[in-house]
Formats: C-alpha cells, structure tokens, sequence
C-alpha cells in the first residue's frame, strides 16, 4: 500500500514539479520578446531563443504549457509580448501566426529529440523548428493582409532565417550544458 502512495505522491510531485518551470519558462519568455529589433514586417526578437532553448531542454508537455501560459498571460493584457504589447489584437494580428507558430516549434524539436541529444540533432531539430514557425507566422501574415504567400515571404521569413541559425547556435551550446548537468526537464531520468 505504501508503494502505490509513494508513486501517487511522485507523480504529483512532478506534475507541480512540471507547472513550475512551465510558469518559470513563461517568464523567461517574455522576458527575453523585450529584446526586440524591428524590421520590416516582423520585428526580431530573442523570444525565439528563449523558445528554443526551452524547447530543447524541457519536454513537450512542459514547454507548450508555458507556452500556453505566455500566450494567456499576453491575452489578459499583460504586456509580455515583443516590445511590451498585450491583448487579444497582437494574438489575433498580424503577427499572430509567428507565437502559435511557438507550439509547432516545441512540438518538433521534442519529437526529434527522442531520435538523439546529440549536438548535430539539437541543431537539426531547432533548425527544422525555426523555419516551420517561421512558416506559419508567414502563411498567417499572409492571409490576415490578403497577400499571396510568395509576396511576404523573404520579408516575413526569409530574412529572419540567418538570424535563426545564430540563435540556433547557442541554443546548442547552453543546452549541451544544461542537458549534461540536468538531463531533459520533465523527462524520466534513466536508472
């Protein structure tokens, strides 16, 4: 009886465990969409970074729960996302399609990371990430103007995609260091 108690105990143990860094991930987020550069349609942000590298150090589940909460919070008009804007008209906007986009990104990199944590993987699956989420802020963009994809694209993605491997970069390198001390947030540890 005192087993089933104790993994009842553990597994919501990590469930909290889980919310925690989602919440803190969150905040690391919007944090990070502060440092903005703009540019021509879409300004450039180091929210993607934040993404990435949570989105590489976390499991799924934890990383599109903060996600989740960045997006809420950002919809009840806390002012979280790029360049200190809020509320449903940025979620709905323009640029919406880019932070909808976050989960796509966390949901790739999470799949392929099953595959290996290997450095070249990590860069892979960020890259692969990098450009989808790129994708479906561009086909969004697009839609919401009544454009045709092939007009915004070099604005709306082809421009952001060097600045995408740079992030990429050093999402592999504080990752390596964070994977190697904690492991994979969220997963189980292996015995």
């Amino acid at each position: 009886m005192g087993n089933i108690m104790d993994n009842t105990k553990t597994a919501s143990q990590n469930k909290l465990r889980g919310l925690i860094l989602a919440a803190e991930f969150a905040a690391l987020l919007g944090i990070f969409s502060q440092f903005t550069i703009p540019l021509s349609v879409v300004p450039l942000t180091g929210q993607t970074l934040a993404l990435g590298l949570f989105a590489t150090v976390a499991t799924p589940w934890i990383a599109n729960s903060a996600i989740a909460v960045y997006l809420l919070l950002g919809a009840i008009g806390i002012p979280v996302f790029a360049g200190g804007n809020a509320g449903l008209q940025v979620l709905l906007g323009p640029n919406g399609g880019y932070l909808f986009g976050f989960f796509i990104y966390a949901i790739i990199v999470g799949y392929l990371l099953k595959l290996s944590t290997k450095w070249w993987n990590l860069a892979v699956a960020n890259l692969i990430a990098a450009i989808v989420q790129l994708f479906v802020g561009t086909v969004w963009l697009a839609i919401w103007n009544g454009f045709t994809i092939g007009a915004v694209i070099k604005p709306a993605m082809i421009v952001f995609i060097p600045s995408a491997i740079i992030k990429v970069v050093i999402v592999v390198i504080v990752a390596k260091i964070i994977i190697k001390r904690f492991g994979i947030f969220g997963a189980k540890q292996k015995k």
